[in-house]
């Protein structure tokens, strides 16, 4: 197993690389590391408004992303490693790579349970969450493993915006979580790649930067960032005073979801609670090189 670390912290540029290995851009099978700044990460499924805390996200600086999976949402931070197992097979063995994380902790005499999710726990609280994309040529299971994440920031910003009236959304199955740390001072990402790229004989290589300016990159990352992704695939989603919105798209009408369009319709508290200024986000991911 060939293991890949990224330079970046930007998860948009993470993604698109993890899509990009997805679809031909490395030899498979590839375990690819990377960390983020702090973000919230939903699944392909999930509705923003019920799934975060958008005012506190834009208050801490805490950038809002929609991957390709599905699954719940997850908070990322600088204190957590974010792994992929990228595999050439259109039907991916969900528990293999699990039990493949579990036996290198096992190795260094740390104890993992898999849940029936196929989640990492450690005494009795959730340390890695997954989730997985399958197509033709190759499949990923990736997910989170909390090494020295800020718990207070995550419990915060994954609480409730709203809580729609009708959703087709999936929501998140919310679980007590522990960081590695807690259990194991002293611990850091450096050691759980290390440990893990023991565990495979292997040493870890840092991607290529040159790979950003393949237009297939460029293309993915665009893609991830933009409005239609983030917000316009949210779910078909109702709110209390009857207003219904599917695919970003206000019903009856053709006007996006958004602050321009619901001025006069929202009272000003309603719009500041909805539509917070994400506009330093899309300013600063954006920023590909």
């Amino acid at each position: 197993m060939k293991v890949l670390t990224s330079p970046f912290q930007n998860p948009f540029i993470n993604l698109a690389l993890e899509d990009h290995f997805l679809r031909g851009g490395a030899d498979l099978p590839v375990l690819f590391f990377y960390v983020n700044r702090p973000c919230v990460v939903m699944g392909r499924f999930q509705n923003p408004w019920l799934e975060t805390n958008l005012n506190y996200l834009v208050d801490k600086d805490i950038w809002l992303v929609r991957r390709q999976s599905g699954g719940g949402s997850v908070f990322h931070d600088e204190g957590n490693l974010n792994f992929s197992f990228i595999v050439p097979d259109a039907m991916i063995e969900r528990r293999k790579h699990a039990e493949l994380l579990q036996e290198a902790f096992k190795k260094a005499d740390i104890d993992l349970e898999i849940s029936p999710r196929h989640d990492l726990w450690l005494d009795g609280r959730k340390i890695s969450g997954s989730a997985f994309k399958q197509t033709k040529n190759g499949s990923f299971h990736h997910g989170t493993f909390l090494v020295s994440s800020d718990l207070d920031r995550l419990e915060e910003s994954l609480k409730h915006t709203i809580v729609p009236k009708n959703t087709k959304s999936i929501a998140s199955v919310r679980s007590k979580v522990i960081t590695l740390n807690e259990r194991y001072p002293g611990v850091e990402i450096k050691d759980v790649i290390e440990l893990v790229s023991h565990y495979f004989h292997t040493i870890p290589m840092e991607i290529d930067g040159t790979l950003l300016s393949l237009p297939e990159v460029q293309e993915s990352f665009k893609n991830l960032s933009s409005w239609d992704w983030l917000w316009g695939e949210t779910p078909y989603f109702e709110l209390e005073n009857g207003l219904e919105v599917r695919k970003g798209i206000i019903e009856g009408t053709e006007e996006k979801f958004q602050r321009e369009t619901m001025k006069g319709k929202l009272s000003e508290e309603e719009l500041n609670k909805l539509f917070p200024d994400f506009s330093e986000q899309r300013r600063l991911s954006n920023q590909i090189l």
